[in-house]
């Protein structure tokens, strides 16, 4: 179970959203760390980021609860996490292809605010006036729209514990049982994670090689309870970004 703190923002889809305190250590990282490299001078971009991050996460989850709503699977809550969000659910889909179409729909909301920021922009530097307003507004159209675009490719991928590891293994229940299906996805997951942390290592991007450790150890953590117990995962279900 989720921890059951957080501050309450609001509500979608009937759910409470819910910000754990954890989110405000990844802001205060984030600032902090723009403020060790660039000083006070990077406070603003630093802020602005932050806020994009916000915004395209509650996007994804909403994507998730708001496709949960309309396949009546109502949704306990919307939490924003120091590694993300995740919808909790009441009771899982009742069937492969809704919990196909719920997974989707987080990365599905991303896609889209990119598309929309990809077609506006243009129409917007057209149309604003070439001010230091007008400029923040499309640099932070512009990051908000890669950020989006790069949450929503990401989290397709086909392996667990992403959006595109339920994907998939509801899409291979179809074919196998579904304990097949979650150690398939498990191992896609594993071999991702492996794949993350060879390319962080040669980057040399340390934060890419924590997340990777992060999906690893969700990956392994499934394929273990899949191989002990097997059946369904219960009465509820969390889906990440």
């Amino acid at each position: 179970m989720a921890a059951q703190n957080g501050l309450r923002i609001g509500t979608f889809a009937g759910a409470p959203i819910l910000v754990e305190p954890a989110f405000l250590l990844l802001a205060a990282y984030l600032v902090g760390s723009a403020l060790l490299r660039g000083g006070v001078a990077a406070l603003p971009d630093a802020l602005l980021f932050v806020g994009v991050i916000f915004a395209a996460v509650l996007i994804h989850e909403f994507g998730h609860a708001g496709m949960a709503a309309a396949l009546k699977a109502p949704s306990k809550r919307i939490v924003l996490t120091f590694f993300g969000g995740y919808v909790e659910f009441a009771r899982q889909p009742q069937q492969g292809w809704q919990e196909i179409a719920v997974s989707a729909a987080g990365p599905g909301a991303n896609l889209a605010s990119w598309a929309l920021v990809a077609s506006l922009t243009p129409l917007l530097a057209n149309a604003l006036a070439p001010d230091g307003i007008s400029v923040a507004l499309l640099n932070a159209l512009g990051m908000f729209g890669f950020i989006s675009l790069l949450l929503g490719l990401f989290n397709l991928l086909p392996g667990f514990p992403l959006d595109g590891g339920h994907i998939l293994r509801a899409a291979l229940t179809y074919v196998m049982s579904r304990r097949s299906a979650r150690i398939v996805t498990a191992a896609v997951g594993l071999a991702i994670a492996a794949g993350l942390v060879l390319f962080a290592l040669a980057a040399g991007l340390w934060w890419t090689l924590f997340i990777a450790g992060l999906l690893g150890l969700a990956a392994w953590a499934e394929l273990q309870a899949a191989r002990q117990r097997g059946g369904d995962d219960g009465d509820e279900t969390t889906s990440n970004a």
